[in-house]
């Protein structure tokens, strides 16, 4: 089970603090197992840091918070520098919304293990702090602090989309829009499917005037998010997809990308329209960009296997023929 806290985004679409699964500080198995077993042998030898520890995190991921301060906080009467011990309570003090405390511990691990080689200290123990650091600026609405730590942590771990997207919603707080979208695009390029940056890269692309992108990064919002109604709402507002495609196909013979354009907002209204996704696929063979054909033609053949011009187009533009 992963446990984390999530940034508490602004905006319409994220206004409220979440839950997030998709980074990690402590782990576990069936915590409640775990808590009687280690308890169990903290019984027996009460100086057991490493037992501790673990007791600690499986408190941490039964939502026993308090409990596991408890026994972070014993493991640091042993070791008043013991970075995970120190992490831990950082973490459970965020969990609880008390930002400048857990800010607090995080810059203790920071003052730790900075510049410091990391066989000693451990890179991700430094990562996680400035992440979490960043975190609590954010709460706390200081932005600028914010993306400092951010920056650093996404400096350590260039692949953290968690840590990207944060930063782009202090660079959008500060008003930094080139900042705003250029983070937006690097949250995608590691996480293509994440609701809240394709969401929030899909309303800047309506502010552009871009209603075929929009939609394509709205329909990935929903779909990957369909509890929420905002990207349904905004995919609503471009219309039928029978209505698109209509007036795809009316102008198909004289403008292909004017009618690629329709095409591609009717798939996102309705990603399961063959006749959309075939035409989008047809005109994206003509327009010269087989590698998007190749996409269109894939996404029939999910819907409907055994489709025979797909399959040509598909095996024809993967040829270069």
């Amino acid at each position: 089970m992963l446990v984390a806290v999530a940034v508490l985004i602004v905006g319409a679409y994220l206004g409220y603090l979440v839950w997030s699964n998709n980074r990690s500080l402590l782990t576990g198995s069936p915590a409640s197992r775990e808590i009687q077993a280690f308890s169990e042998k903290l019984k027996k030898n009460p100086n057991d840091v490493e037992t501790r520890m673990r007791l600690a995190q499986a408190l941490s991921v039964a939502g026993r918070g308090p409990e596991a301060i408890a026994q972070y906080q014993q493991v640091l009467k042993v070791n008043k520098d013991w970075v995970p011990a120190l992490s831990g309570i950082g973490f459970e003090m965020m969990k609880q919304k008390d930002w400048k405390g857990g800010k607090e511990y995080f810059a203790k691990v920071i003052a730790l293990t900075e510049g410091k080689a990391p066989q000693m200290s451990g890179a991700s123990s430094l990562e996680i702090a400035y992440y979490y650091s960043g975190i609590a600026m954010m709460e706390q609405k200081d932005y600028a602090g914010a993306a400092g730590y951010l920056k650093r942590a996404l400096q350590m771990r260039r692949d953290a989309s968690d840590t990207a997207y944060a930063l782009a919603i202090c660079y959008n707080k500060l008003g930094i829009e080139d900042g705003y979208r250029q983070m937006l695009l690097y949250t995608l390029q590691f996480d293509p499917k994440m609701p809240e940056a394709n969401y929030d890269y899909g309303m800047l692309l309506l502010k552009d005037g871009d209603l075929a992108g929009a939609a394509e990064h709205l329909r990935t919002s929903a779909t990957a998010a369909p509890y929420k109604k905002e990207p349904q709402d905004q995919l609503a507002k471009l219309g039928t997809a029978p209505a698109r495609l209509a007036s795809a196909n009316s102008l198909a013979s004289t403008d292909a990308s004017a009618a690629l354009s329709q095409a591609r907002i009717a798939a996102a209204l309705d990603p399961q329209s063959v006749d959309s996704l075939m035409l989008v696929a047809k005109l994206w063979e003509q327009l010269k960009d087989p590698t998007k054909a190749a996409d269109a033609y894939s996404k029939v053949l999910i819907i409907d296997p055994g489709n025979a011009t797909a399959t040509a187009g598909l095996k024809r533009v993967k040829n270069g023929s």
